[in-house]
């Protein structure tokens, strides 16, 4: 884990980053919690094989 040297609240923001990027979340077609990060905004299923690009570091980008 990279860590910032610049203060607290870029520090917050990377851990925060860091969590969203590393947890598993739902795959669209088998429903199953299997979705992973494979690089920058591509997301793989390892239980049915789904690919996708999508968000960069969650598997959805926020609607603004």
């Amino acid at each position: 884990m990279r860590t910032a040297k610049y203060g607290v609240g870029v520090r917050k923001r990377i851990d925060a980053v860091t969590k969203l990027r590393a947890q598993k979340y739902k795959c669209p077609r088998c429903r199953k919690p299997a979705m992973m990060r494979v690089a920058s905004g591509i997301w793989k299923c390892k239980r049915c094989g789904l690919e996708m690009a999508d968000g960069a570091y969650s598997i959805s980008t926020k609607e603004i």
